[in-house]
């Protein structure tokens, strides 16, 4: 079997998960991770992923501020506190999803479903 063309660290600190392609084609995958570093990277994952979802529906810290200080009224402040509620409410269930895994490949399978973006603002 030939050697690999290129190999993807995610992270030197830790352990690895890496993806190498062969010059003859094949592919092989190899984790060094435990299953806490699995852990650590997805739920760092999950919630990068839900900071910007919250982000690109419009909801950025200076929103959320506003919101809070009442510069917002108060109906469109309802509609961003209940979106960012649901998707508060998915990372947890992805968190809850994350802890709860015995492996690395089902910890890695955890997908963070993105609530629905209020329309109409």
């Amino acid at each position: 079997m030939a050697g690999p063309l290129w190999v993807f660290n995610t992270n030197k600190n830790m352990g690895t998960k890496n993806y190498h392609k062969h010059l003859d084609g094949s592919y092989t995958f190899t984790d060094t991770r435990t299953i806490l570093e699995a852990h650590e990277e997805n739920l760092t994952r999950i919630r990068e992923l839900t900071t910007a979802k919250i982000f690109e529906a419009g909801y950025d810290e200076i929103w959320q501020r506003n919101a809070a200080m009442g510069v917002i009224p108060q109906q469109e402040s309802q509609v961003g506190i209940n979106y960012i509620a649901a998707c508060r409410n998915e990372y947890l269930r992805c968190k809850g999803l994350i802890l709860a895994s015995t492996s690395n490949d089902e910890a890695d399978s955890v997908q963070f479903i993105a609530p629905s973006v209020p329309e109409n603002l």
